[in-house]
């Protein structure tokens, strides 16, 4: 079971705020994280200045960015470098994001969701303006993370409202998506953006119910404006809705192009 009392005194020797929540946040998520993409309760601590990189289970690998806030994330979240993150995108190498919450008056754990890394796609990284001259790393781009972009099954929730969840639980519940990082025709972000539009067009039509063309029609410029490189957009589309009916996330209506999206 987490231990959701932080221990303020790891931030002694520190004077600005932000110093010592960055220290109290990252002492505690040394002791409590563990790695839900495999058994192991343990994450290590990456080298500093890793970039887009925190924490890495030694057991599987995993790699794991922390994100921690004095109450809710919003709808967008700061986040690192722009290039280096999308690259990690496009190389499928996109580390998980743990986003926790917790009080500054108490030191307590709110709220910890994570978010796996083969959930990220090129449209929920937002390139901010570089820095101005004056600043200490004048022409540096960073990013924003569009959180309100994401679909609902990306945010994979470890405590909720002050009460863990059970790790099983948990890991279960990030198995459900995994074939999106193991299977090599989704890795990149195709995978995760194809299914975000599955899941745009259950909400704007209110039927899980789609065929082909209607998603070409709907999506496929989207897409295509997402990745750039790929110069067969459609032939990927249909790639990707098949990996999502091997993944029982779709399943055929019948062989005319028509899909229904399963549960």
């Amino acid at each position: 079971m987490l231990d959701l009392q932080m221990d303020p005194a790891a931030g002694s020797g520190y004077k600005s705020a932000s110093q010592i929540a960055r220290r109290v946040t990252e002492d505690w998520a040394t002791r409590n994280l563990y790695c839900a993409a495999c058994a192991f309760y343990e994450l290590i601590p990456a080298k500093p200045n890793a970039p887009v990189l925190d924490f890495r289970c030694p057991e599987c690998s995993a790699a794991y960015q922390l994100k921690s806030k004095s109450g809710p994330f919003g709808r967008s979240v700061s986040n690192s470098a722009y290039e280096k993150k999308i690259q990690a995108i496009q190389e499928g190498t996109a580390p998980h994001y743990a986003f926790l919450e917790y009080s500054a008056t108490d030191w307590h754990v709110k709220g910890l969701f994570l978010v796996p890394g083969h959930f990220f796609t090129p449209a929920l990284i937002q390139k901010r303006s570089p820095l101005t001259d004056k600043a200490e790393r004048a022409g540096w781009v960073g990013s924003n993370i569009l959180l309100g972009e994401l679909p609902d099954e990306a945010r994979v929730s470890v405590v909720v409202s002050g009460e863990a969840r059970d790790a099983s639980d948990v890991r279960d519940e990030w198995a459900r998506y995994q074939f999106l990082q193991t299977d090599q025709k989704a890795r990149g972000g195709w995978g995760a953006a194809v299914l975000i539009c599955v899941r745009h067009i259950v909400q704007s039509t209110g039927s899980k119910v789609f065929t082909l063309s209607d998603f070409y029609a709907s999506y496929a410029d989207g897409l295509a404006a997402q990745f750039p490189d790929n110069q067969h957009v459609q032939d990927k589309i249909r790639q990707q809705l098949q990996v999502l009916r091997d993944g029982d996330i779709l399943r055929f209506v019948d062989n005319r192009g028509a899909y229904e999206v399963v549960g």
